[in-house]
């Protein structure tokens, strides 16, 4: 079954390694640009002089720079990978068997047809499971400078670190697989994988109001008008470069700031991710209970 696994989806493998190996360019590139850049600039002085109060121009910047057109093919393709990835390496897997009739042979063979399955998502999981690891980790690496000075915590940066990347290309990958199942039609099974996609996408989105119990408040004095302190300011009202400023108000002489700290990050990446996984789970469950029950 692992040999038989491996020359089914060898094309696959080598696609993903070509596709890593681009991203790793792209990114080594870019992040020995940024360093440059930051070092030149003295940021890591000022941070840790000021916490970014004595430079917010240089910031400010810094992130104009490297958080826009220099990073956008690259957020882009990453940002699409899952969905596009996880459809085309999901769909054929069932979907091509069926399409082709290869099933007859492949399910009467002394390898019961769940043991088939079983072992094929196993291999295939786990290569997709090294690209996304290693993907997030290139990314993260390339982006450590700029993380420094920005908001990890707002799309598209905090889908593409973490484990949000791998999670979501689990999930395309697991309702594309069930697709294949259901249609028997490889290409159909992949319009229908990526646009199944969406909804976990969708699902989080509209999870943002009730993730707002795990923001902070707190007050600041405030008695000189309290220039430049907003929801974007530059470093944060809250002192600490990376919170996410949801709310400002004045209340007498104080200011009451409502935000997400930086240290929220790997909270919400675990429950984004958790998310993904779940669906992954039903989608890949429902998939094994109808092939075993599969006659014909």
């Amino acid at each position: 079954m692992i040999w038989v696994t491996w020359r089914q989806h060898r094309t696959q493998a080598v696609v993903m390694l070509g596709l890593l190996l681009a991203i790793t360019i792209a990114a080594v590139a870019l992040g020995a640009w940024m360093r440059a850049t930051f070092s030149a600039d003295g940021l890591g002085a000022c941070l840790a002089r000021s916490a970014g109060a004595g430079c917010p121009a240089t910031i400010t910047s810094f992130v104009n720079k490297f958080d826009g057109a220099a990073t956008v093919p690259l957020t882009i393709v990453l940002f699409a990978i899952p969905g596009y990835l996880g459809a085309v390496v999901g769909a054929p897997l069932l979907g091509q068997e069926l399409e082709r009739g290869t099933w007859q042979l492949a399910w009467s063979q002394t390898v019961p047809r769940t043991r088939w399955l079983v072992t094929k998502l196993v291999m295939v999981m786990g290569g997709l499971v090294v690209f996304g690891a290693t993907a997030s980790a290139v990314i993260t690496w390339s982006r450590a400078p700029l993380d420094r000075v920005s908001i990890r915590l707002q799309a598209p940066l905090f889908n593409i670190e973490g484990l949000s990347l791998t999670c979501s290309l689990l999930c395309a990958f697991g309702l594309a697989v069930l697709a294949g199942l259901l249609l028997r039609n490889t290409i159909a099974a992949m319009v229908v994988g990526y646009i199944a996609w969406e909804a976990p996408t969708l699902v989080v989105t509209l999870l943002s109001g009730p993730l707002n119990v795990l923001t902070s408040t707190m007050s600041i004095p405030c008695r000189d008008g309290c220039p430049g302190a907003s929801t974007n300011s530059v470093p944060p009202v809250t002192g600490n470069v990376g919170d996410l400023v949801r709310n400002v108000t004045r209340d007498g002489s104080q200011l009451v700031v409502t935000y997400l700290p930086a240290s929220r990050f790997w909270t919400l990446q675990l429950i984004e991710g958790g998310i993904y996984l779940a669906v992954a789970a039903a989608a890949l469950g429902t998939a094994l209970w109808l092939l075993h029950r599969r006659t014909t």
